[in-house]
């Protein structure tokens, strides 16, 4: 693992520009990204790592690694930083109205959580990316617009992700 340990010195700086493009420069994702990149590479046979050295593919390599993680559902990278961010989010969420808080309000509010724990249930083996924003523009009440300006997502994609699981649990009920 000389021969890796020698590249990472040399080359850490320029890999980490290459996983911020690939993370369009989110803070701190890129150095997750890269260091669990790293990680997989330690991870992986060292005859294998001589190898791709001796051919000059390491970068190549590891580039591949980064946009693994990053783009991947299943990912080292998505299971420990993405969903624990995620639901660390939804754990700040706060209701702001100028509104009083009556009783009924109180009451709304508890269904409506009772609602998405329910659908939370029901949609665990669905796609992370409908799942999310399903809950963000369901919790939030987004209208599509104005989710695709925050969310800077095509209105017609976010649009295909709420119907797609609108419908799915429509024919659960």
């Amino acid at each position: 693992m000389d021969k890796l340990n020698k590249y990472l010195d040399k080359s850490y700086k320029n890999l980490l520009d290459i996983s911020k493009r690939i993370t369009s420069n989110r803070h701190p994702d890129y150095e997750d990204v890269l260091h669990e990149s790293i990680i997989a590479l330690y991870n992986t046979d060292e005859k294998k790592i001589n190898d791709i050295i001796k051919q000059k593919n390491l970068t190549f390599y590891i580039v591949r690694i980064m946009l693994n993680q990053y783009q991947s559902n299943t990912s080292p990278y998505h299971k420990k930083y993405r969903r624990t961010k995620h639901k660390e989010h939804l754990k700040e969420f706060y209701i702001y109205t100028k509104e009083p808080l009556t009783k009924e309000k109180m009451q709304e509010f508890e269904d409506r959580e009772k609602k998405l724990q329910w659908i939370e249930k029901k949609l665990k083996h669905l796609s992370w990316f409908d799942v999310e924003i399903f809950k963000i523009y369901y919790k939030e009440n987004y209208s599509l617009n104005t989710m695709s300006k925050a969310t800077k997502i095509n209105r017609s994609t976010l649009g295909k992700s709420i119907r797609y699981i609108k419908n799915y649990l429509k024919s659960l009920k």
